[in-house]
């Protein structure tokens, strides 16, 4: 398909660039307003097209993308917030378009909440039933989170750009 443009590992490379962004943005808005607009998402969902329509994208990844996003939109967004569930959304597109599949996104979800747990825990700000006493941005966890993933992903399985 990029075959008179851009190769794969160029747009995987803007897939990142717009991915880290997006993340960037959405954590200053989250940080700031503990909120975060739509807008953020639709970035981020730009950046995320080329891989879709890759040539050689396989069913089982696009199975894999949708299993990875039904459960955040649907089900985890019950957990926290939209916003994490639409950060999380776009951060599994882009691990399993570019070659983590559903592992990487599983991977990228734990290290989020390890890293959020682990810093409340020092902060003393969890309480009982293992709630948070105060409520903190999450996005800014799911943002180092990913990145530490697609480092992860890169050194291991040598596809991610």
């Amino acid at each position: 398909m990029w075959s008179g443009g851009a190769g794969k590992g160029q747009m995987l490379m803007i897939s990142l660039t717009l991915a880290v962004i997006s993340l960037m943005l959405a954590s200053y808005e989250d940080i700031r307003t503990k909120s975060v607009t739509n807008a953020v998402w639709w970035i981020f969902s730009a950046g995320l097209l080329p891989l879709l329509f890759e040539d050689g994208a396989d069913a089982w990844a696009v199975a894999e993308c949708l299993i990875a996003v039904v459960i955040q939109e649907f089900i985890m967004s019950r957990v926290y917030g939209r916003a994490d569930s639409h950060a999380f959304s776009c951060c599994a597109v882009f691990l399993v378009f570019s070659g983590g599949g559903l592992e990487g996104h599983i991977m990228h979800m734990c290290l989020a909440l390890a890293m959020l747990s682990a810093l409340q825990i020092l902060r003393g700000n969890i309480g009982r039933g293992l709630k948070l006493k105060e409520p903190v941005p999450f996005i800014p966890y799911i943002a180092v989170s990913f990145m530490i993933s697609v480092i992860i992903l890169h050194i291991v399985t040598s596809k991610i750009c």
